[in-house]
């Protein structure tokens, strides 16, 4: 699914709910229809493959999705106050996007390493960039003013100038 663009899934989805006449997307619906539409531009990307092929894809992405949001509790003394304590949670997993290409998978997330403080910042900032981009309107619609969570985004991605989007 990775392979098209949003813009290209919205207009499959566009064009499903035309044609069916359907007011509502439903993914069981999508697939059922698909599966008689042999020469749909998205019929390989469910179909293309075998079932036994498909179902082993289905638990890989289960066992990501098991891992994915578990996390770990660090307590770190302030050094200033050494009566304060901080805890910090963190994910327990992460999965660098550089390595993803080449297979990837999880590594477990060392709060005391800086690649993985730096690739955890950067993860943190594409989603937040996702969020802004998503709730944009409606936080601006009452008044909220979002520039404070732009600079955010710019300081996880590291972005000297970049606009966020």
């Amino acid at each position: 699914m990775s392979n098209f663009a949003r813009k290209t899934k919205q207009r499959i989805i566009d064009e499903y709910l035309q044609v069916t006449g359907f007011n509502m997307f439903k993914a069981d619906e999508f697939v059922d229809w698909l599966s008689g539409q042999p020469e749909h531009e998205m019929y390989d990307a469910f179909y293309g493959i075998d079932d036994a092929t498909a179902a082993r894809q289905w638990r890989i992405d289960m066992a990501r999705r098991m891992a994915s949001g578990l996390r770990i509790v660090v307590e770190q003394t302030d050094i200033k106050q050494s009566d304060k304590v901080l805890t910090i949670e963190y994910p327990a997993y992460i999965s660098p996007v550089a390595k993803r290409k080449e297979g990837g998978g999880y590594e477990p997330f060392d709060p005391e390493n800086e690649e993985s403080q730096a690739e955890l910042r950067r993860q943190a900032g594409v989603s937040l960039a996702a969020w802004l981009n998503r709730f944009r309107g409606c936080t601006e619609n009452i008044g909220l003013d979002v520039a404070y969570i732009e600079e955010m985004v710019r300081m996880l991605r590291d972005d000297k100038e970049a606009d966020v989007a």
